[in-house]
């Protein structure tokens, strides 16, 4: 069978790669370590648990992201420091919230989807911050904003975000959503807020009302739009 050449760039460098695993001597070669005779004693010592994998002549070591990671940040070669330093910087972009970078990973994404994923999950987060600052200039407070989340959840995922969040295995519930279910919770959003605004209501009771008239309006429009969103499957599945 022919493999398909995949790759994952590391620094200035693509490094050979199958199913999401390094080939691990390029990956050993890349932070200055030889690659050791005995592979499986290698691999006890340092906790190294990825399969191995065809590149093109039998099957191979692999090392994970992860433990690529960690073998980088141990090793004290030249090859190795050269690689900490940048990490360390990468490191650093990340918590100052550098868009570059994000947008570099986001380029470096195989998956064709994963674009259209995070300008949902951007959209999203906009749509809440818009939502969250309205509630506040009229007269939300304290326990609203939960109750807000909730209702928003209830109509658009049928569930609330603790379960989702253990479900789905994610920390983040919005991280956990499909991008349809991200859409969806930014039109609930945005038109909660544009209508806290036309109505001028104020106060948590007030506010809360019209969230859950036009939650109730979304869902109802969801299911006569998508029928097999009743029976729990999204339009991508039921298509």
């Amino acid at each position: 069978m022919k493999i398909t050449p995949q790759s994952i760039r590391i620094g200035t460098r693509s490094l050979p790669a199958q199913g999401g695993f390094l080939h691990a001597q390029s990956a050993l070669d890349l932070l200055g370590l030889p690659f050791p005779a005995d592979w499986e004693g290698f691999a006890r010592t340092h906790t190294l648990t990825a399969p191995t994998r065809d590149f093109g002549c039998g099957l191979e070591a692999t090392l994970s992201l992860p433990e690529f990671v960690r073998l980088g940040f141990a090793a004290q070669t030249p090859q190795a420091r050269r690689w900490q330093k940048s990490a360390h910087t990468l490191i650093a972009r990340m918590l100052a919230g550098d868009v570059r970078l994000s947008a570099q990973i986001a380029e470096a994404n195989p998956d064709p989807q994963a674009q259209r994923w995070l300008h949902a999950r951007l959209e999203n987060q906009n749509a809440r911050k818009a939502l969250m600052s309205t509630v506040a200039r009229h007269g939300g407070s304290e326990l609203v904003y939960g109750q807000l989340g909730s209702i928003s959840n209830r109509s658009v995922l049928g569930t609330d975000s603790a379960t989702l969040r253990r479900e789905r295995g994610v920390k983040s519930t919005r991280d956990g959503l499909n991008t349809e279910e991200l859409l969806r919770l930014s039109y609930l959003e945005s038109a909660t807020a544009r209508a806290i605004e036309e109505r001028g209501v104020h106060g948590n009771e007030a506010i809360l009302g019209v969230h859950r008239q036009l939650a109730e309006r979304e869902r109802q429009t969801w299911g006569l739009q998508h029928p097999a969103s009743r029976a729990g499957l999204s339009p991508s599945q039921a298509g």
